[in-house]
């Protein structure tokens, strides 16, 4: 009797587990339906998400690329324009270019164009200028100094450009101060017989002299002989005024063009090989021919007839006549 109790107990015991398994199995089932069934409902929501947001994202995506193809079109259209001429005015480039792109052009060097078309209608090749012809125009000629006035020389100019512009703006200036007075017969008869002196030109914020360009800018700084043939004086024994304007392209065989027209000029340089009589230039700047060996060795560069090194040497005296 008291094992049939037992076994009684047991089984009770056995269907109590039983049962709360059956329990547990019913519930984990219940409760994975219950996940599988948020998740559809997820999955169903995330689907009609992307079906209500599918046609504003094409549209927004749809914008830029109609953009980008215009900034193409634009960049194409300025990779096509060339680079202007150094001597080609501003006005040309700007009339060459569409409406919308023409803020994009920045010229931040001076313009040589006008300079360059004066002097070529009024320098003969042979240096003789016409000071009756540039007053005439000499509006024109002072716009053009006023623009170089107003685009100084930075400090990313390269040397033949910062040569170039202050050549050029050296010459015009001298040119409209002669014109301004003209006719006169020598510069000399101008300012006190001081016209080197006097401070009207203008580059950036300060005021030069002819003298400042020529002797505390360009001679310390580069030393360099050439200077003295690209200067002019507007006096007859001046190294000649070149007919064009110079430019940083070309300016050393400009140079050069000018020092050999000036060195075998009998009127300014008597060359033989054991004498030679020369200009009193060679004489004010012995120091500036040292670059280039001495007043000989420089000569001997450009001269048709060469000189013996112990050569003697004399000088001419300078005429300050005007050179017209």
């Amino acid at each position: 009797m008291k094992n049939i109790s037992l076994s009684l107990i047991f089984f009770g015991f056995i269907s109590c587990v039983n049962s709360s398994n059956n329990q547990t199995i019913e519930n984990n089932t219940t409760l994975e339906n219950t996940i599988e069934e948020q998740q559809s409902i997820v999955d169903v929501i995330e689907e009609e998400e992307v079906i209500m947001h599918e046609e504003p994202l094409a549209e927004v995506s749809e914008a830029p690329i109609v953009e980008n193809k215009e900034i193409k079109a634009n960049e194409t259209k300025l990779k096509e324009i060339k680079k202007p001429a150094e001597n080609t005015p501003k006005s040309t480039i700007e009339e060459a270019l569409p409406e919308t792109e023409k803020e994009i052009v920045v010229i931040d060097k001076p313009n040589h164009q006008t300079w360059n078309e004066l002097a070529k209608k009024y320098i003969s090749t042979d240096g003789k200028v016409n000071y009756k012809g540039f007053k005439s125009e000499l509006n024109l000629l002072k716009s053009y100094i006023d623009n170089l006035g107003k685009n100084p020389v930075k400090k990313e100019w390269s040397k033949n450009e910062e040569l170039a512009y202050w050549f050029n703006l050296y010459n015009a200036s001298t040119v409209y101060l002669i014109a301004s007075n003209y006719p006169t017969k020598s510069i000399t008869n101008l300012e006190g017989g001081k016209p080197w002196d006097k401070k009207f030109v203008t580059s950036g914020d300060k005021t030069y002299s002819l003298n400042d360009i020529e002797n505390v800018i360009v001679r310390p700084k580069f030393n360099e002989p050439l200077v003295h043939v690209a200067f002019n004086c507007a006096a007859v024994s001046c190294p000649i005024l070149l007919n064009e304007a110079f430019v940083a392209d070309k300016l050393y065989s400009q140079l050069e063009k000018q020092a050999k027209k000036w060195i075998n000029d009998a009127s300014k340089n008597e060359l033989s090989s054991e004498k030679v009589k020369v200009s009193q230039i060679f004489d004010w700047y012995k120091a500036d021919f040292k670059a280039s060996g001495g007043v000989i060795a420089f000569i001997n560069k450009y001269a048709n007839t060469k000189v013996n090194e112990n050569a003697k040497i004399s000088y001419s005296e300078y005429n300050w006549n005007l050179n017209e």
